[in-house]
C-alpha cells in the first residue's frame, strides 16, 4: 500500500480498500476475509495494522469475528423508518421479513414520577409494563419495554403472549388506534444483560429510542423504550424539501 500527499494512515487504506469492496459488490454479506497475516503479506503492511483494521471493522459492525474460524463480512442491515409510525410487526413484515417477538415479563406495578409526567396521568396510577424482545429473522435486534395505564387495556397482561403485535391487540381488543408517537433518539453502550439478549458485547453502542404514542383523540396511551442494536439496524428517513 502507498501514502499518497495526504498521509492517509495504512490501515485506513486497508478499511476503504475493503468498504469499497462490499460496495461494488466484490465483498458480500457472509464472505470470509483473508487473516492477518494474509491480509499483512498481501497489501504490505504490518499484522498488527492488519489486526487494528479489522478490529474498527468489527466496531462498526461491517465484519464479524468468529472464534476459530475467522473474520467474515456482516453488512447485513435492517432498514427502519424513525419517520413514519407504524408497528414493528407491519414495519418488518411490509419490507419482507419475519418479525418475532418474546415476551420477557408483564408485571402491574404504580407508575413512578417520570414516567406519568410523559404519560399525563398521577403518580401511582396503575400501569402495566411489557417487556419484549424483538426478532428479525431470527436475529434479535432490539429490547422493547412498554408502559400502559391499566386502564386502557384490563387483563391485557394475561392475554399478550410471544408474537402478538401489542398494537393490533390494544385495536382489535380495547378499541385504541395508535396514529402519532413523538420520538428522541440517543447513543447508548449496552449493559452486561442487554447484551447477552441482543447477542452482541458488552457496552457495544446501540441506539435509544423512547416515545409516547398517542390514539385519534390525542389521549397519551404508551410510553416505551427500545434499545436497538447499531451493527446491524439502519434508520432512515425521507425528506420532501418542496
Amino acid at each position: 500500500m502507498y501514502k499518497g500527499e495526504e498521509e492517509t494512515p495504512f490501515y485506513q487504506q486497508l478499511k476503504d480498500k475493503i468498504i469499497d469492496d462490499i460496495e461494488s459488490g466484490k465483498l458480500k454479506h457472509g464472505d470470509k476475509l483473508p487473516s492477518e497475516r494474509e491480509l499483512a503479506e498481501q497489501y504490505g503492511i504490518s499484522r498488527m495494522t492488519a489486526r487494528h483494521t479489522l478490529s474498527i471493522l468489527e466496531r462498526e459492525g461491517v465484519v464479524e469475528r468468529r472464534v476459530g474460524a475467522g473474520t467474515f463480512i456482516s453488512n447485513y442491515k435492517i432498514e427502519m423508518d424513525f419517520i413514519t409510525f407504524n408497528s414493528f410487526t407491519r414495519t418488518m413484515l411490509g419490507r419482507g421479513l419475519t418479525p418475532s417477538t418474546q415476551v420477557l415479563s408483564i408485571k402491574r406495578s404504580p407508575v413512578k414520577p417520570g414516567i406519568a409526567n410523559k404519560l399525563h396521568i398521577s403518580v401511582g396510577e396503575e400501569i402495566v409494563i411489557i417487556k419484549r424482545l424483538r426478532n428479525v429473522n431470527g436475529i434479535p435486534i432490539s429490547i422493547e419495554e412498554s408502559f400502559i395505564p391499566y386502564k386502557f387495556c384490563p387483563g391485557i397482561d394475561l392475554r399478550i403472549t410471544n408474537n402478538h403485535s401489542l398494537y393490533q391487540m390494544l385495536e382489535s381488543e380495547y378499541g385504541i388506534t395508535l396514529v402519532k408517537a413523538k420520538e428522541y433518539m440517543k447513543v447508548k453502550l449496552a449493559e452486561e444483560s442487554d447484551s447477552k439478549l441482543l447477542r452482541i458485547r458488552s457496552e457495544s453502542p446501540c441506539v435509544l429510542r423512547e416515545a409516547v404514542a398517542y390514539d385519534d383523540k390525542g389521549q397519551s396511551i404508551e410510553f416505551s423504550t427500545s434499545l436497538t442494536r447499531s451493527d446491524i439496524v439502519r434508520f432512515y428517513s425521507e425528506l420532501h424539501l418542496k
